[in-house]
């Protein structure tokens, strides 16, 4: 493939004769001033810029100037063109940043030759850059993998504290993303916190063990090993104050504590993190001498020890989390999870009961609000200021998931909410699902100022883009309502919210909408096409780039179980679309849509077996698995969907029409 090079010059004879020149080897793009310049580079990024210094309105200088600024442009070669041989001017080029400088007129062999050498030579850095990368993180996955090992050595050594190290970190991290830190702070407290026990490496087994009340000698081995921790770690400089956590984790804040009686915030921050957390995971696990302490006790004894063992403020924030169930829901067992099948929450011919839907105040992952406390602080809200809702959905997620995995996507999530913390300020956001966020602007309903900060939080997700590989294929997509013009109580919000978000969605360049009071149907004619597409999805998964890279969740589920199923059984499997449709073609309100499109749910629920599944494919169509039926009694449930959908809507403006495919 060509490189591409991009060309700045004001002079249009200049631009001819090195585009000519370079057009045969490069795919060249010029332009004639600053900002046409900066417009291409928002979307492109050239191998090489040939630049002319002395332009009208922003000079070459000015634009290197903007370049250095921008971490993804600052890495582009730049070759200066100028008419100004003097070696003031010569110096003044490579002290800004050029690669080379040229002068004008210049000679054909010249202007190739330094070309060709710049990209050349750009091309070996990017080389050794990229190679430097995979070595770096072949390092650090070594080294995380030799923490983890050390630190399961030490837990080990205690038959009553397996998983202590582990806990530790992830209440450390879980912490520290309360107190607002860094990403790269939540990081290294993590891998600190992990490595807070390795001096018990050095304490015999059985002192560690021992049931009963331990000898002065004994005691003072215990004591030892926070320093032989700091000596083992002293020179590990991957993650900064890694020796630190092991050192003083048993300090005090009264300045009782060892090894060196350090008070109040002489007492290291990570440090402090780390002890608290430490004594915390030590009272709720069960012991040589005692079962593990319930959280009321222990919310207890964090209240004596404040200020005295402890961190105040700390402790306060600490006892937050345990209140909220934030520690707890770290570990809970997988089978005590609700999992849903489809993003619905519901199997059709089963419901989910909400008893069984553990939720916590706080999201542990991204540490944003949970669903249901985002929901429940906006619905007071709203009843007492108004304002608007916006939801947020990441594009591509699962394709983040899929390349990178799982992993990886956790973090793509993690910054995401981070630009929605920066940006929201003191308004409320919260995650709703696996990729999808709610942001409410509380007695903000004039449309302008939602646009504004809507264009806020895209700009600032597009700079956080530039910053993380992992997020480069991202986009955000933005549904909102008003309070007021679009309704008043959460639920209609939301739902509006979210059929103005299926509309973005569904429009390519967009990314974000208002919700709108009336809309087109589809026809019948093109619900046969939506099926073939559906079909053609499934059959070609792999190369398919239409609908799954919407990141449709309902959609992605109906194709894995499709997938599963049909491996499992030979009995065919029948795919049936419904689709509504307006009887004179004519627009419908968005309301008599959505109503008609709930009656066509509760149609097809009470008419299905339990082992039937089905979603939403679009906010006027569902999409039903028949399992094991014979095309011939397909038309028999079809029917009774039908008859039932009419009882229910009692309208005739929108009718019910349904497409069949066989699959397997």
């Amino acid at each position: 493939m060509k490189k591409i090079i991009l060309i700045v010059d004001d002079d249009r004879l200049t631009l001819a004769t090195a585009q000519k020149l370079l057009d045969g080897e490069y795919k060249v793009v010029a332009v004639n001033s600053a900002k046409q310049a900066y417009k291409y580079l928002e979307r492109h990024t050239p191998d090489l810029i040939l630049l002319d210094i002395n332009m009208p309105e922003i000079g070459g200088f000015e634009v290197m100037e903007t370049l250095q600024k921008d971490a993804r442009l600052k890495k582009i070669p730049v070759i200066f063109l100028t008419a100004d041989r003097s070696a003031e001017t010569e110096i003044e080029c490579f002290r800004v940043g050029a690669n080379d400088y040229i002068s004008k007129p210049f000679e054909p062999n010249i202007l190739l030759s330094r070309t060709r050498s710049t990209i050349e030579l750009d091309g070996y850095r990017k080389d050794l850059q990229r190679r430097l990368d995979e070595k770096t993180k072949e390092m650090e996955r070594v080294t995380i993998q030799a923490i983890m090992t050390v630190a399961n050595t030490v837990d080990a050594k205690d038959d009553y504290t397996k998983g202590h190290s582990m806990r530790v970190a992830a209440y450390s991290e879980l912490l520290a993303q309360r107190l607002g830190w860094s990403e790269e702070e939540i990081q290294n407290i993590y891998y600190v916190a992990m490595l807070h026990d390795v001096g018990k490496i050095g304490v015999p087994d059985a002192v560690l063990n021992k049931p009963f009340k331990l000898t002065d000698v004994e005691f003072r081995l215990i004591k030892g090993h926070t320093l032989m921790g700091a000596e083992i770690l002293n020179d590990f400089r991957m993650f900064p104050n890694i020796s630190v956590g092991a050192k003083y984790h048993h300090e005090r804040y009264d300045g009782k504590g060892y090894p060196e009686g350090l008070k109040g915030e002489s007492i290291p921050l990570v440090a402090r993190v780390i002890g608290l957390v430490d004594s915390y995971d030590a009272m709720t696990s069960n012991r040589v001498y005692r079962k593990r302490l319930s959280d009321d006790i222990v919310m207890q004894e964090l209240e004596k020890g404040k200020g005295s063992q402890w961190d105040p403020d700390l402790v306060d924030i600490f006892v937050e989390l345990i209140k909220e169930g934030a520690l707890a829901k770290m570990w809970m067992p997988e089978e005590d999870m609700a999992t849903p099948i489809f993003g619905s929450g519901k199997i059709l011919g089963e419901s989910m009961s909400s008893e069984n839907i553990l939720d916590s105040p706080v999201d542990y992952l991204t540490g944003l609000l949970s669903k249901q406390k985002g929901e429940h602080d906006i619905t007071l809200s709203l009843r007492a200021d108004g304002g608007s809702l916006m939801l947020i959905d990441m594009d591509h997620f699962r394709k983040i998931n899929d390349e990178y995995g799982h992993l990886m996507g956790d973090v793509a999530l993690k910054m995401t909410a981070d630009v929605l913390r920066e940006v929201c300020g003191n308004n409320l956001v919260c995650r709703t699902g696996g990729d999808e966020f709610l942001y409410y602007l509380d007695g903000i309903m004039d449309e302008e100022v939602v646009t504004a900060k809507v264009k806020e939080l895209l700009e600032a997700f597009h700079k956080k883009q530039q910053e993380v590989e992992v997020l480069r294929d991202a986009e955000l997509s933005v549904g909102i309502s008003i309070s007021g013009t679009d309704g008043r109580e959460f639920d209609e919000l939301y739902r509006r919210a979210d059929k103005a978000l299926y509309l973005v969605k569904q429009n390519h360049g967009l990314h974000y909408g208002f919700y709108q009071k009336s809309g087109i149907l589809r026809t019948p004619e093109q619900s046969q096409g939506d099926l073939d597409k559906i079909m053609d999805a499934i059959k070609n998964r792999e190369s398919y780039q239409g609908v799954f890279q919407v990141d449709y969740d309902e959609f992605n589920h109906v194709y894995d179980f499709v997938r599963h199923m049909s491996e499992r059984s030979k009995k065919e499997t029948q795919l049936l679309l419904f689709t509504l449709f307006s009887s004179n073609g004519s627009e419908v309100k968005l309301d008599r849509m959505e109503t008609a499109m709930q009656c066509m749910e509760q149609a097809i629920c009470k008419s299905l077996r339990g082992v039937d599944v089905g979603a939403r494919y679009s906010s006027s169509q569902f999409l039903v698995v028949l399992l094991g039926t014979e095309r011939e009694n397909v038309r028999v449930v079809t029917d009774r969907i039908v008859q039932n959908y009419f009882k229910l809507y009692g309208e005739k403006d929108i009718t019910l029409t349904y497409d069949i495919a066989k699959f397997g």
